[in-house]
């Protein structure tokens, strides 16, 4: 169980920080050059995408820390 969920976190985490990269250097980029129809585009069509990856991160995370490591003693 604890690799599924390592994987799970690991995957979410990682397409959250490009996806979440993605939101914002675009919404910067729609400031910088004034077009203010890239920043909303942006909010209405990637945003609750990047919140469900965060949202799969986290809970995945918290589950994680409920698993037991194994010991590798020997």
């Amino acid at each position: 169980m604890r690799k599924v969920l390592m994987i799970i976190f690991i995957c979410s985490v990682t397409l959250f920080i490009l996806l979440g990269s993605v939101l914002v250097l675009g919404q910067l980029l729609g400031l910088v050059v004034a077009k203010g129809s890239w920043v909303i585009d942006l909010d209405q069509n990637l945003a609750s995408t990047v919140f469900f990856v965060t949202s799969i991160a986290a809970f995945s995370g918290y589950l994680l820390s409920y698993t037991k490591k194994k010991n590798t003693e020997g």
